[in-house]
């Protein structure tokens, strides 16, 4: 039986729920010490002792921003195992487009994506799901913050009425929480501009006074509050007062059917790379430097955050946030989309 279809008779089903009890009481519970959801956790089931004779290859689209821990796998390669004996991981960067381009023509398997983009993506029907959580907002993340100048005297979102405010484009994340906030403090999405703007270049358009708030990725806010000057007016978590993840990892559903081992294997990696990023981040940074994933300023511009435990999705802040996203009018029109929707059962890590 093919793990994406449901069994079509009952009694087919009763026997299945039948068996895999049978098959967990001759497991030790070891085997099921990191399950998020028990017998629904396929890779629970998944040999992993013994490597194929030939590595399976994931070619991976990056973003280039915030997957530092995933980036471990291939910088600090000698302690991911899987890599190279299980699946042979191959990145590549993408502009959101293009990775969603990609897999269309198929030639991405897997890649970094922010859930504005899953969303669209599985809205038209590009069989791509989440699998787990690389980056989210929360209260400890330091994704970056949207801010103004000093002087502008702009110390609250309800004073943003005619402002100008710079996001990284239509759909993403950043104008969602532009928007969420606007909702939050009574204002409309078009009672303010929005201009699309390379992240390197916001705090210079900001100082020349081209916009009025100025979305600055962590690196950037680092170098910018040095500069001085700058007011953060608020953080995603506060422009959104709920949790949620901001970018996560996508696997097709093709290559999950094809290669569950491939993925298991990596799925194991992924959340090692977590936990080792989690004890002691700075002293991975060198390597990631060497592998010219990060820049020495990003090294030293703070903690990142935003990690989730184990790279686990909450399905229910997913929900959460994508009625937010309804409300603040982010969402442009079309199907009505679920986080049950985003995911892919049985592989997808939740919480």
């Amino acid at each position: 039986m093919s793990y994406f279809t449901a069994a079509p008779k009952t009694i087919y089903c009763h026997r299945l729920v039948l068996c895999l009890t049978m098959l967990a009481a001759c497991l030790p519970s070891s085997v099921y010490a990191e399950n998020t959801s028990g017998f629904d956790d396929f890779c629970a089931q998944v040999d992993l002792q013994k490597a194929p004779d030939k590595p399976v290859v994931i070619r991976y689209g990056l973003t280039g921003g915030g997957e530092e821990p995933l980036a471990l796998l291939w910088a600090d390669k000698k302690n991911y195992s899987g890599n190279g004996s299980f699946y042979d991981l191959q990145t590549q960067k993408f502009t959101p487009n293009d990775r969603m381009t990609a897999v269309q023509s198929d030639n991405l398997d897997a890649g970094s994506i922010t859930l504005p983009a899953l969303i669209t993506a599985v809205r038209v029907g590009i069989p791509v799901r989440a699998v787990a959580s690389i980056v989210e907002t929360n209260q400890i993340d330091n994704q970056g913050a949207f801010v103004v100048l000093h002087k502008s005297g702009i110390t609250s979102v309800k004073q943003l009425k005619g402002k100008r405010i710079s996001i990284l484009g239509p759909n993403t994340i950043s104008e969602y929480w532009a928007k969420s906030a606007l909702r939050r403090a009574g204002l409309k999405p078009n009672d303010v501009t929005y201009v699309s703007i390379p992240i390197p270049a916001n705090e210079q358009a900001l100082r020349n006074a081209q916009i009025d708030v100025a979305w600055l990725a962590r690196q950037f806010l680092a170098k910018a509050e040095i500069t001085g000057g700058v007011d953060i007016l608020m953080r995603p978590i506060q422009a959104t007062q709920q949790e949620h993840p901001t970018t996560m990892v996508f696997f097709t559903q093709k290559f999950l059917k094809e290669h569950p081992k491939a993925y298991c294997a990596w799925r194991r990696d992924y959340q090692h790379a977590l936990n080792n990023w989690e004890k002691d981040r700075k002293a991975y940074y060198p390597a990631l430097i060497a592998a010219d994933y990060v820049t020495t300023a990003s090294a030293k511009a703070g903690p990142d955050g935003g990690r989730a435990l184990g790279g686990k999705l909450s399905i229910a802040d997913i929900d959460a946030t994508i009625e937010d996203m309804a409300q603040a009018h982010f969402l442009p029109p079309g199907p009505s989309v679920k986080a049950a929707d985003l995911i892919q059962k049985g592989y997808t890590l939740t919480r």
